[in-house]
């Protein structure tokens, strides 16, 4: 039985809010604060050495093809055999066939992609539905390619949920997110609050009971 998600919102709003008290008291603190500022964007960057895999796999809702050109590019020289793309649908198609489309057009060659279609919202689900295919595929040694502010998430998310496979990360460049400089636009304010929240939902997902009522 899966966890109440009401029971999972009121520890998450809790550590939001505490994170923006801690802000707040960072500008009365200058000497530190830029410190500490750009250690919280660091952390969510995953820099892991990567390794060679069974496959790659990139994540889903990748709008700007950061995700879909970093996967091929580790495909093509040789961190696995695979390059495997995910997504749900938008109209008639769906974001893996998409994929496919925009790194052949970049110059890869199609057989090193295999498009899977997803209908799924979030990092959690993906990760449940995406463990049966590694399984088909006989594959144990991933490679996760996701954006860099993602990074963090998708290796708590992965690992937690599915702790029979072994998964390095590759981080992608994303036009919304400096882990040096995010406190200075809102889009990246937003993008670091967003995250650690999402982190800590993803923590007590696994962590609360499931024998829980």
């Amino acid at each position: 039985m899966r966890p109440n998600l009401a029971q999972t919102r009121r520890p998450s709003k809790i550590i939001w809010l505490l994170f923006v008290i801690l802000l707040a008291g960072l500008v009365a603190l200058t000497p530190i604060r830029h410190a500490v500022l750009l250690a919280l964007g660091s952390y969510l960057v995953d820099s892991e050495p990567l390794e060679k895999a069974d496959l790659i796999y990139v994540l889903a809702g990748d709008f700007f093809g950061s995700r879909v050109l970093l996967g091929a590019n580790l495909g093509a020289r040789g961190y696995a055999k695979q390059v495997v793309l995910s997504g749900g649908r938008y109209g008639s198609l769906y974001e893996g066939d998409m994929a496919v489309d925009f790194a052949v057009e970049n110059g890869y060659p199609r057989s090193l992609f295999l498009p899977v279609r997803l209908d799924v919202t979030h990092t959690i689900d993906e990760a449940r539905a995406m463990g049966p295919v590694f399984r088909s595929l006989g594959a144990k040694r991933i490679l996760l390619v996701t954006s860099n502010f993602h990074s963090r998430r998708v290796a708590l998310a992965f690992r937690l949920f599915l702790p029979g496979f072994r998964f390095r990360i590759a981080a992608a460049p994303d036009k919304k997110f400096d882990p040096a400089s995010w406190w200075r636009n809102q889009p990246g304010r937003d993008l670091v609050f967003s995250e650690y929240e999402k982190m800590t939902g993803t923590l007590m997902m696994r962590l609360v009971p499931l024998t829980a009522p």
